[in-house]
């Protein structure tokens, strides 16, 4: 049994018992790959030679397990969408100790890396999967299920914790705050989301979505906000028309992205210096020239 250059949360061994009393089956040998960044939540692939095969599954730890990941991924197991099947969840630690999350392995590209290069099929499948999963509605589920989820903010929550969130605002973030408070846009309606639908989270196989995966914040949040991140943190990706196209197909006014621009400077600016770390490309210095530049744009 073998492991790459990360360090397992529990012996392989252990590992190997628990995977085997859980899915009923006797395993003959185990290999383990960190995703990801190595850390203490780092998710794990784990390919298992079994008496009756190869066997590949994505298996989370300790803290990075989530019960809301759990309630979402039952919920959607029969929907069309293609997501991950839980096979295995132990809150409470009985086999390993630590809380265990067991669920099959999708295999499949990130649709981000296509929508890098852009490839002329990758926006619109990107706006499309996005569509399709905000169009969830709670009769699409099981009874019971939209209602366990925890995930649930609108853009305007967002606005207001993240001004919370500044320890010492100065007069650009008061500025930036009044500004954003007093001319929200009408509400478009919380939609439903995984929440993350970073197109790392998209995955494809022959220009089709194969697995949409990590729904550890599935719940309802504000569609637009959700949907614009990707072009926040990865400049290639603008100035294609992609967000206001989403927009039209979504029957949001375009003319709205000037404000959420405005909200997603003003959040991560707070998270930057609150964690005084960058937010991928964006700094500290970055998102206060940003916001200075957004006030001094017509609302």
């Amino acid at each position: 049994m073998t492991t790459d250059k990360h360090v397992l949360p529990v012996s392989e061994s252990a590992l190997a018992q628990a995977l085997g009393e859980a899915l009923g089956i006797r395993v003959c040998g185990l290999k383990a790959a960190a995703l990801g960044a190595s850390s203490r939540e780092t998710p794990w692939r784990v390919d298992l030679d079994t008496t009756t095969g190869r066997r590949t599954l994505l298996v989370r730890f300790g803290r990075s397990c989530s019960a809301n990941e759990v309630t979402a991924l039952e919920a959607m197991r029969n929907h069309p969408l293609p997501t991950p099947e839980v096979l295995h969840w132990d809150p409470d630690g009985e086999a390993l100790g630590t809380a265990l999350f067991v669920s099959a392995f999708i295999e499949g590209e990130p649709l981000l890396d296509a929508m890098k290069a852009n490839e002329p099929w990758a926006d619109s499948l990107y706006i499309g999967t996005v569509c399709a999963v905000q169009a969830i509605t709670a009769n699409d589920l099981p009874p019971g299920s939209i209602q366990a989820m925890e995930g649930h903010e609108t853009a305007l929550e967002v606005l207001e914790v993240a001004h919370a969130r500044f320890e010492h605002p100065d007069e650009l973030v008061e500025s930036a705050y009044r500004r954003l408070e007093s001319t929200v846009p009408n509400p478009h309606g919380e939609r439903f989301s995984n929440g993350d639908l970073w197109p790392e989270n998209l995955l494809v196989q022959d220009r089709r979505i194969v697995g949409i995966i990590d729904w550890q914040h599935a719940g309802f949040t504000d569609p637009l906000f959700e949907f614009l991140l990707p072009f926040f943190l990865v400049p290639e990706l603008r100035g294609r028309g992609t967000e206001e196209t989403y927009c039209r197909r979504m029957g949001i006014n375009p003319a709205v992205l000037h404000w959420y621009h405005g909200l997603e400077f003003f959040d991560s600016l707070a998270w930057v210096l609150k964690l005084n770390e960058p937010y991928g490309i964006h700094t500290a210095e970055s998102l206060t020239r940003d916001l200075e530049t957004w006030l001094e744009q017509p609302t």
